[in-house]
């Protein structure tokens, strides 16, 4: 993988699975699809059967968790990594079953595509700024909850 983190996820899984009989599943998103798109190269050269889980959420919101988040600009103009791509063109460009799967039919999809020869692509679209704020949210519950437990372990004399 690159210095970034997101480079080479492609080439890395597609090699590895070249060197095994066993399932290949690469679970990726979708700045790391798009920065290592021609690593699909090696799904035909090393005769490779997979199925790519494309997280796309156009560009994510992993630098929402970072404290410049609170600061816009210069958040929305230097951190904010939106792309407006298509995926689609991929699997014809290398010869992959490419499918947009809504989330809440991607596990009938996924069986399918494990139990299918060749490699499918299967991209499930997400919105990340909803999926930030779900993230926020729960994470609220979670410090809330455990607050809450401490609490009554101090009031009980617990330990």
């Amino acid at each position: 993988r690159g210095a970034s983190g997101i480079d080479g996820i492609t080439s890395t899984a597609l090699g590895a699975g070249s060197a095994t009989n066993d399932p290949l599943v690469l679970v990726t998103g979708d700045l790391a699809f798009y920065h290592d798109s021609n690593g699909l190269l090696a799904v035909e050269r090393c005769d490779v059967d997979a199925t790519i889980v494309l997280l796309d959420n156009d560009g994510g919101g992993i630098f929402h968790k970072l404290p410049i988040e609170e600061f816009d600009p210069p958040f929305s103009q230097q951190f904010k990594t939106p792309h407006g791509l298509e995926f689609d063109a991929l699997g014809e460009m290398y010869g992959l079953e490419f499918e947009r799967v809504a989330p809440a039919d991607f596990a009938a999809a996924y069986r399918r595509s494990l139990e299918a020869a060749g490699t499918q692509v299967l991209a499930v679209e997400f919105d990340s700024e909803a999926n930030h704020r779900r993230r926020d949210a729960l994470a609220g519950r979670v410090t809330d909850a455990v607050a809450s437990a401490l609490e009554d372990d101090a009031v009980d004399g617990s330990d």
